[in-house]
């Protein structure tokens, strides 16, 4: 298959919650398929604008604060039983998402993994958290990984609505389930809101109008199938009709997904925002782990440290 993504590089941000060690877990089992080296990442506050502490004071709460980062994350690795990887140890000093970003830039890494908690309750954990933050400015993918669903994955749903983000994000998807050994299920959704207006002007006169876009979507979906250029009996294709984001729901619920693969920015989205759009519905309602993909050529918000 061509243009296969590369996991050469993956970081994993940890703030040694529970959560982030299932996030570090599954780094490990993922940098062990790929044999990519593993950026290990924790932040820090920044002491040096500080108002409560002298020069001297400041700078020495830094270091106590980066010497114990770098301790806690070697611990961490030997906890994992991951000494035998190519692990690199960084710790961050500001606001976590935008170091994190900015590292996995500066890494050149394509793939950032982050966990986060609740059961079905996304929003309720997830608004305003560093993991849905990364997803709206890391241009890497993003793995937001629940602890229930850590490993390797049995059953991984990938999305398509037929733009070149959502094939980058089924090739992602793909060669996941592929490392795993896992089921990969390929769905489309017909979204009557979003036919396009010359596919409807096309529909002859007297046909049912459902039939024809199904039969279109068929067709276009088979053309996405031959895309791939991989054995089909790899994968499981559905087609549903209905909104977006409850059928990701509803057919990852069905088929017990561990892992949902979907493009963030899709045919009608806006580059770099995920309000409203299927993606960050779908961060929302579902509860199994989620990988985001962007699409080439997307620009961080976040600019590069000086």
């Amino acid at each position: 298959m061509s243009n296969q993504p590369n996991y050469d590089r993956i970081l994993v941000a940890t703030d040694f919650s529970p959560y982030a060690a299932a996030a570090m877990k599954q780094a490990v089992w993922l940098a062990r398929k790929t044999g990519g080296q593993l950026i290990l990442a924790h932040t820090i506050p920044d002491f040096r604008m500080s108002a409560y502490w002298g020069p001297n004071e400041r700078e020495t709460n830094q270091r106590t604060l980066r010497a114990r980062s770098d301790v806690a994350m070697r611990r961490a690795v030997v906890d994992l039983n991951a000494i035998d990887l190519d692990v690199k140890l960084v710790t961050l000093v500001g606001e976590p998402f935008v170091e994190i970003t900015r590292s996995a830039q500066e890494e050149d890494c394509s793939l950032v993994l982050v966990g986060t908690r609740g059961h079905a309750k996304w929003e309720q954990f997830f608004l305003g958290s560093t993991a849905k933050r990364l997803i709206r400015n890391c241009a890497s993918s993003v793995w937001i990984v629940k602890a229930e669903h850590v490993g390797s994955p049995k059953v991984v749903l990938a999305a398509t609505d037929f733009s070149e983000v959502s094939l980058q994000a089924v090739r992602e998807g793909l060669k996941i389930a592929q490392q795993a050994g896992a089921e990969f299920h390929l769905l489309h959704i017909i979204d009557s809101g979003d036919v396009p207006e010359d596919m409807i002007s096309r529909i002859p006169p007297g046909s049912s109008v459902r039939r024809e876009i199904k039969e279109e979507a068929s067709r276009r979906l088979e053309e996405f199938l031959e895309s791939l250029a991989v054995d089909r009996t790899q994968i499981r294709p559905h087609l549903s009709w209905g909104t977006p984001w409850q059928e990701i729901q509803r057919i990852s619920r069905h088929q017990v997904a561990d892992l949902i693969v979907i493009g963030t920015v899709g045919r009608s989205g806006v580059k770099g925002l995920l309000m409203g759009n299927t993606a960050e519905k779908v961060l929302d309602t579902c509860d199994c782990s989620i990988l985001t993909v962007k699409p080439d050529g997307f620009v961080s918000p976040i600019e590069p440290a000086l």
